[in-house]
């Protein structure tokens, strides 16, 4: 249904993305591909409708929490490589082929259709887990896909450790295709951009997801409430295309909303913005400094000019503040895509949630 709030899995639950789906269907036989776009705007929808939909052999890495140790990485690519066994079990050559492979590998526990990776001395590399999975994939005759969603929350050392693997399995094993996304642009791009990263110089392939229009919001809403033979209220209709402003995460999450509970729209709205605070208190969890906060308060007031943004800090700081660190903070908040060029904000919500913090 259009109104499931859990990531899409069908071609016909996958509103208005021809364009991009027929393109990712085109490309997943490519080493590399970097799928962008806004928090809540479909990206791992239109990847699992496409691997799905192709019947493709796929690993899911969900990396949405956010990680820095070498403990909570290999546990997750646990996770992911224990549900690839699931789905192979549908086959047991296949899954017989797989599990021969990898018993043979360091730090590596197989029971049933769990696997254990130890993160511990003993551990695998990431470019030997990637070599047995190459392996394993020329000799059942396919191609392994390696999904890693949100692959820019990694940090630190471990996010090297990724790069450098990826980089490795890029360069030399040849049945392996890696599909990174990420909601924070800038930061992804830096994995492909900067000459200082492992991953600088490889070719690889963009998918964008976007902003719906205001058209298509419409059309969204009212597909999503027939399917579910609801009628609609117009003008409340009009109001969360408004205030939405095409984000199909909020869009998705106003119908589901409005199915299970038939709250009104300004209490969906406080629940939507309980979620986006949740988040932002997850990003300046890791800014140290509190200027950010001061800085994305301004702008939810809609300050928007440098020098009046550099007199509010000031003024909450009572001391002088230089450009260069209104520069970085900026940039710092472009480069996760919280606001765009024009210093508006990128989620409609994120600014509520701001508005209304004290």
């Amino acid at each position: 249904m259009l109104f499931d709030i859990k990531p899409k899995r069908r071609r016909e639950d996958l509103y208005n993305f021809d364009e991009e789906y027929n393109k990712f269907i085109s490309i997943l036989d490519e080493p590399l591909i970097i799928v962008k776009g806004l928090r809540r705007t479909g990206k791992t929808s239109l990847i699992l409708t496409a691997l799905e939909e192709t019947k493709s052999y796929y690993i899911f890495i969900d990396l949405r929490e956010g990680y820095s140790s070498r403990r909570d990485l290999y546990r997750v690519i646990s996770k992911g490589i224990g549900d690839f066994m699931r789905e192979l079990s549908i086959k047991k050559r296949l899954l017989n082929y797989f599990t021969e492979f990898f018993r043979n590998l360091r730090g590596i526990s197989i029971e049933g259709l769990s696997i254990s990776i130890s993160w511990g001395g003993d551990r695998p590399l990431l470019s030997e887990i990637f070599r047995e999975l190459d392996y394993f994939a020329l000799k059942s005759d396919l191609r392994v896909i390696i999904v890693f969603d949100e692959i820019q929350r990694l940090r630190g050392n471990i996010k090297r450790m990724v790069e450098n693997a990826i980089a490795y399995a890029y360069d030399h094993l040849d049945n392996l295709t890696f599909i990174l996304s990420g909601s924070e642009v800038g930061l992804l791009y830096e994995m492909i951009k900067d000459p200082n990263s492992p991953l600088y110089g490889r070719a690889y392939i963009p998918i964008s997801t976007r902003k719906l229009s205001r058209e298509e919001s419409l059309d969204f809403l009212r597909k999503g409430f027939t399917e579910l033979n609801m009628k609609i209220n117009p003008p409340e209709v009009e109001d969360a295309v408004n205030l939405l402003d095409g984000i199909i995460g909020w869009l998705t999450y106003y119908g589901y909303s409005k199915y299970i509970g038939g709250k009104p729209l300004d209490e969906i709205m406080k629940d939507a913005v309980q979620l986006a605070k949740s988040e932002l208190k997850n990003f300046l969890r890791y800014r140290v400094s509190k200027r950010y906060y001061i800085v994305l308060k301004a702008l939810s007031k809609g300050v928007r000019r440098w020098s009046e943004l550099k007199k509010y800090l000031e003024k909450i700081e009572k001391r002088e503040v230089s450009d260069r660190v209104l520069y970085d903070i900026l940039n710092q908040l472009k480069r996760n895509s919280i606001i765009n060029e024009n210093l508006e904000f990128t989620d409609p919500i994120i600014r509520e949630a701001l508005k209304k913090e004290s």
